[in-house]
């Protein structure tokens, strides 16, 4: 999630840092800008491309991601019981997403070095990796019961 210098505002691309925490910030937007004003879109997008997913079709088990994107759909109608219902780790990364936004413009609006708030963030991504596993093998217990 590097960006090159020139596509962030001089003011805050201070170091190679700063660029990363305004990619996740930029990231976490348009995640948030998709999800609230166009999701019927994905749906549209997902039928038209024909997606699936592979592990579900040679093995008939959802994989971590498998409705990640009806939970975060769900989320952006208000309806938090549909997205749990799709998958319980959706409301997670919503919750990171928006986690990583505040914590991107915090870092940035104090000036700080935005080295500091790595720290964070690598806590942020393994609380979704196992938040994502976590979900997943109670889907797959749910499953096989």
């Amino acid at each position: 999630m590097w960006l090159p210098a020139f596509a962030v505002p001089a003011r805050l691309a201070r170091d190679d840092w700063s660029r990363h925490l305004v990619a996740r910030l930029g990231a976490s937007i348009l995640a948030a800008l998709v999800l609230g004003t166009v999701p019927q879109m994905l749906p549209a997008l997902a039928r038209w491309t024909d997606a699936g997913c592979l592990l579900r079709e040679l093995t008939g088990l959802p994989c971590p991601g498998c409705g990640i994107t009806t939970s975060l759909l769900a989320l952006a109608r208000g309806d938090v019981m549909a997205a749990a219902a799709a998958n319980p780790a959706g409301v997670g990364v919503a919750a990171l997403l928006v986690g990583q936004a505040l914590l991107a413009g915090l870092i940035l609006s104090a000036g700080t070095p935005a080295s500091a708030g790595f720290s964070w963030f690598r806590r942020l991504d393994r609380i979704a990796v196992g938040g994502l596993l976590l979900a997943w093998v109670g889907r797959l217990a749910w499953a096989v019961s």
